[in-house]
């Protein structure tokens, strides 16, 4: 039997993508197993020459493959918010209701994100992807907190120490819920959510 994997005939465009594809799923079933460029290929079903060819180097690749799962799951959930009529606060609602949904709430993606978070570390490209797509999370979160700062009932705080708060609370009820999902429910953590945006409208945080 030959081994040798069956070449296609792609654009550059493509061929990024599927080898984006295929670290994905590398890191999501082998974890940091997973890093290697021989696994890569083999997932792929690519030389290593060839990934030489698309990416200078491993953390390249790497760090598009964050940048992309990170863009990729946060555009679902502004998708939904997108499409939901209604107030500031309704949108608020559709983002928490997506945000604690298997969009993201999936076990998956914590052995992937660890491979990431450790490389952030180790690779300056792989942490400016991490700063890029962390960004990109907060400044969403600080456009609906304005639009909720609009509102006549709201009272003034500073929206972007409100949004890194908020973020903080998010991304920790992540790492809860992926770590261990009985420590609470996804509908305990969207009434936590919900909750700290009432107190926020009511003045509870002075910020």
């Amino acid at each position: 039997m030959n081994d040798t994997p069956k070449f296609r005939r792609q654009a550059p465009d493509a061929r990024k993508k599927d080898l984006i594809d295929a670290t994905i799923r590398c890191l999501e079933k082998k974890g940091s197993d997973g890093l290697s460029v021989r696994s890569i290929s083999a997932e792929a079903g690519i030389s290593v020459g060839l990934i030489n060819h698309h990416y200078p180097s491993k953390d390249d690749l790497i760090a598009d493959a964050y940048e992309k799962l990170a863009t990729d799951i946060l555009q679902n959930v502004i998708n939904i918010v997108a499409e939901t009529d209604g107030s500031p606060r309704e949108k608020m609602s559709a983002f928490f209701k997506a945000y604690f949904s298997s969009i993201v709430l999936d076990q998956k993606f914590l052995r992937i994100w660890i491979v990431f978070w450790y490389m952030s570390d180790k690779s300056e490209k792989v942490r400016l992807s991490h700063d890029k797509t962390n960004a990109g999370f907060r400044q969403q979160i600080e456009l609906m907190l304005r639009n909720l700062g609009e509102l006549p009932e709201a009272p003034d705080f500073n929206y972007r120490l409100a949004a890194i708060g908020l973020s903080g609370m998010l991304d920790g009820l992540w790492l809860e819920w992926c770590l261990n999902p009985e420590i609470f429910a996804p509908e305990e953590g969207l009434m936590l959510c919900e909750g700290w945006v009432e107190g926020l409208m009511a003045g509870t945080f002075k910020l």
